[in-house]
């Protein structure tokens, strides 16, 4: 990726303002999927503008943890794998992506009341899908779906409360203590690096790129 950068933007000003504008975008977005429970954050659904160095991402089916629940699940909770980083430059995680990180979920946090109100709309919206069960009778399958939305948005709460905790791998329990930013900011990029966590990844997922 830094190869990429470098031969895309020739003009130095404009290389690190793509390079920064790469780390930030990626931050951003890793912090928002993170709260979210984004999954399937595969090479083709992480785009990039080729005039700017954003990133862009597409394919939002996989929200709320559901991909959890693949043939092959996915542990990781976001995409930071080596071909990423090295976009960042020399510094790496350390510097302007790590503090974007720390920017965005203090001000998720912060915010945490009205995006509260936004996730509650989704426990009567009809047209999310929460869950693949079929059942006959639609009142049962009504209170499941209900049930399932109350549950993804109590985890939700949870992280922006300062918890790592999701619907099968990181469940919620007693050692899942409410950390600072500063610390769950931490905790998420080792456990988005962590080789252990990579090598369990569908291979379509492209954890070694």
């Amino acid at each position: 990726m830094a190869e990429y950068l470098r031969n895309k933007f020739v003009d130095p000003c404009k290389w690190y303002g793509a390079r920064l504008a790469f780390t930030r975008t990626a931050a951003t977005m890793s912090m928002v999927g993170f709260i979210l429970g984004l999954g399937d954050r595969n090479c083709e659904n992480i785009l990039l503008d080729s005039t700017n160095g954003d990133i862009v991402h597409v394919d939002f089916n996989m929200l709320f943890n559901r991909g959890e629940y693949l043939e092959t699940p996915e542990v990781v909770p976001f995409r930071l794998t080596r071909n990423m980083i090295d976009g960042f430059g020399s510094t790496g995680v350390e510097g302007a992506f790590r503090k974007t990180c720390e920017t965005v979920l203090r001000v998720l946090r912060h915010e945490q009341a009205t995006l509260r109100t936004v996730f509650e709309t989704f426990l009567h919206d009809p047209l999310v899908e929460w869950s693949k069960v079929e059942n006959r009778n639609q009142l049962a399958r009504g209170a499941q779906k209900n049930a399932v939305a109350a549950n993804s948005i109590s985890l939700i709460k949870a992280r922006l409360d300062g918890k790592i905790v999701t619907q099968r791998f990181h469940k919620q329990t007693k050692s899942s203590v409410t950390m600072s930013v500063e610390g769950q900011v931490a905790q998420l990029i080792k456990m988005a690096t962590d080789r252990n966590y990579l090598a369990q990844m569908y291979i379509g997922w492209n954890p070694h790129l």
